[in-house]
């Protein structure tokens, strides 16, 4: 067995605007690891777990700067990486909300237990299911249209369309 784990797989068509992806990183040595982690553009959602230790479920919200995070020793972590359209309508997330970096989550948050944390595929199946219960029936049009364009440019339209728009207001 690797000394860590990492695993990356793509959510299903329906949920592809508002999942980036789901992710399993593990760490199965016997010392808590110094990672770093840098910014995204992503807010996840972590489920964590060790054979002694109750399962938690945090909000890592939108970072600002890279920052340290120690991956305690024997830890599977299964993450879902959403987009910022997903955070706002999957979460109801604007952008502004939740001021602190960590938020720990209500137990059974998205009716997650540690016997769902066994495989990466059976974790994204029924986080999907269950995204899939709660997504929203109405969607502003414009809006999916606009984060599309961000994320198909790596932000480059957004940037482009920000600087024209202030050339134009200085006349």
């Amino acid at each position: 067995m690797q000394d860590f784990e990492y695993i990356k797989i793509v959510p299903d068509e329906r949920l592809s605007g508002f999942v980036e992806s789901f992710l399993l990183c593990a760490n199965h040595t016997d010392e808590d690891k110094e990672v770093i982690i840098f910014p995204d553009g992503r807010v996840d959602i972590m489920f964590s777990c060790t054979d002694q230790e109750p399962l938690v479920a945090e909000l890592f919200n939108l970072d600002k700067k890279a920052r340290r995070y120690i991956f305690k020793k024997q830890t599977k972590l299964f993450m879902v990486c959403l987009t910022l359209l997903g955070a706002e309508y999957l979460l109801g997330y604007n952008g502004t909300d939740f001021g602190k970096d960590e938020i720990r989550l209500p137990a059974g948050f998205w009716d997650i237990s540690k016997e769902d944390l066994t495989s990466l595929d059976s974790f994204a199946e029924k986080v999907s299911e269950k995204l899939l219960e709660i997504f929203p029936k109405k969607m502003d049009e414009r809006k999916q249209q606009l984060f599309e364009l961000i994320y198909s440019t790596g932000g480059k339209a957004l940037s482009s369309t920000l600087l024209t728009a202030r050339k134009n207001s200085n006349g």
